[in-house]
């Protein structure tokens, strides 16, 4: 607009014609090109000018967006932060490690959202030796496929003791709970291994929905809820090994004396309340002495070992076995009448004389032997306290081994004069 006023308006500066034509070309030209430079640095003035006043609102616009995902971020880590706060509060006061599985499986699959959870134990001395402590859903395992059939020790986590992560797409090498589950390998799934103890080793099998990957965030939120339930299941752990060893004999592994009584007495009073049958068995080894004094106390702590591992073999679980002192032992037979105690200290009788000890013990004379009395509680002879019980089993057993030993000797009341 300037350019065109200028143009418009030269013809009226220059009309007395005192400069000739070339010079009043020139001098338009010189006052166009001027006009034009300061038209030009208005434009970039009102830009300049612009730009100053639109910047705040620009910034304003990321700064709000920004704080929205700010606000967003901490929101989440402060649900995470208070859900592991009352997770840890819940296990610490839990009594049993299957109520720390439940609560680990069930805090895993609702914080993490997970499609598919299981909690696995593995200990090669049990029977069975796997054993499922959690799971999600309650139908993930399949029918046919039964989970004991299960080789842990194909287990790429177990075996290594890391942390694994299987992509739907990645290696065939995959963890041997595949075979068990309904799920499928197209789920994204991360194992986490760890030991509670000495003898349990434990897997978490963790599987997102279909089309979901695991992020470190999501695997480092699952380590940390596992830590957190390991500290716990160790700790309950090395409580019960430590009350397991002040109950029972060290070199037999059976309960001791000190825990007899608490464990007699509930027995006692379980036989009194519901009137079932209770027998108790007393036994000492035939001449223990002379062969611990003849062979070295190697050999006697041998033949106290081996006996612990007949009775463990012949005994049910129901039955009590102790150490009383010595080479004397007592075993409790709850809801065992004493026909049916006979039948059994002959099986442990049996399981004893078939034990080699000529490896152990060299120049043996002859195998070692039972004495053995038992009592059946009974109202009748007046055999109802646990210290009844004691007292006429002791009894049967001085009658067994005045009889030369090696047999079982019933209790018989004392005939009234």
């Amino acid at each position: 607009m300037l350019v065109g006023v200028s143009a418009a308006l030269l013809p009226t500066l220059f009309h007395d014609g005192s400069l000739s034509p070339d010079e009043t070309s020139a001098l338009r030209w010189r006052v166009l090109m001027a006009v034009g430079f300061c038209g030009m640095m208005w434009i970039s003035v009102a830009a300049i000018a612009l730009s100053y006043f639109l910047a705040p609102l620009h910034h304003k616009a990321i700064g709000e967006q920004a704080k929205t995902e700010f606000k967003t971020a901490l929101a989440e880590r402060t649900h995470e932060v208070q859900q592991l706060l009352e997770f840890s509060q819940i296990i610490q006061g839990a009594g049993k490690p299957d109520q720390i599985f439940a609560s680990l499986g069930h805090f895993l699959q609702a914080e993490l959202k997970l499609a598919g959870l299981s909690i696995l134990s593995y200990e090669a001395d049990s029977i069975p030796s796997a054993t499922i402590k959690a799971s999600y859903p309650t139908d993930l395992f399949r029918a046919d496929r039964p989970f004991t059939d299960m080789d842990c020790a194909s287990c790429p986590s177990l075996r290594q003791n890391l942390p694994r992560q299987f992509k739907p797409a990645g290696c065939p090498v995959r963890c041997s709970i595949d075979e068990c589950i309904t799920l499928g390998a197209e789920h994204s799934s991360y194992c986490i291994p760890f030991n509670v103890g000495r003898k349990m080793q434990v897997v978490c099998h963790l599987m997102l929905p279909v089309g979901q990957e695991w992020t470190d965030d999501l695997k480092q939120l699952a380590q940390t809820y596992v830590n957190t339930a390991t500290s716990t299941l160790v700790s309950l752990n090395l409580l019960a090994e430590a009350e397991k060893q002040s109950m029972t004999d060290p070199l037999t592994g059976l309960f001791n004396r000190r825990s007899m009584d608490h464990l007699m007495e509930r027995e006692v009073a379980l036989s009194e309340r519901h009137g079932n049958p209770l027998s108790l068995v007393m036994i000492d080894m035939d001449k223990f002495k002379e062969i611990n004094d003849s062979h070295g106390h190697a050999a006697g702590d041998h033949l106290l070992k081996a006996f612990a591992d007949c009775v463990r073999i012949t005994l049910r679980k129901t039955d009590l076995a102790f150490r009383y002192g010595g080479d004397e032992f007592v075993i409790a037979l709850p809801q065992t009448s004493i026909t049916m105690a006979q039948q059994c200290v002959q099986k442990l009788r049996q399981a004893f004389a078939a034990v080699d000890f000529s490896s152990a013990i060299t120049n043996l004379e002859q195998p070692p032997t039972l004495s053995i009395g038992v009592v059946e509680r009974s109202k009748q002879h007046n055999v109802v306290t646990l210290q009844n019980l004691l007292a006429a089993a002791d009894l049967a057993l001085y009658d067994a081994k005045a009889a030369n030993r090696n047999c079982v000797r019933i209790y018989t009341p004392p005939q009234a004069a």
